[in-house]
């Protein structure tokens, strides 16, 4: 035997639309969420990309540096090189030439 139950018609449609509408509240909330997130890794992939790019172009700067120097280290290794770097670093002369000093330049030697 079947009982009759009688719901009050506002009851049962309340329960039935909250579930949706919490159901698409958590849904909105989520993605909003989502969203939120992938803005600020977006922000802080472009911060990293900019630092890669900075130490990127001071690598190539230090690397610059060094192909100078290792042909620097090169040239030292020639008589023609050192003889000139002596005149010019230490004022050094060769026996019989005379070295001129002019005020605001660097020393210059004459021939013999």
């Amino acid at each position: 035997m079947r009982e009759k139950v009688t719901y009050l018609p506002g009851v049962s449609r309340q329960k039935h639309r909250r579930r949706p509408r919490l159901v698409l509240c958590l849904v909105i909330l989520a993605l909003v969420y989502s969203v939120a997130l992938f803005a600020s890794q977006q922000v802080h992939l472009s911060r990293l990309r900019r630092e890669l790019a900075r130490i990127e172009a001071q690598i190539a700067l230090v690397k610059e540096q060094n192909e100078e120097m290792i042909r620097e280290i090169e040239l030292l290794h020639t008589t023609e090189y050192l003889e000139k770097m002596i005149r010019r670093e230490l004022g050094m002369v060769r026996p019989g030439e005379v070295l001129f000093f002019f005020r605001g330049t660097e020393p210059a030697v004459t021939g013999r």
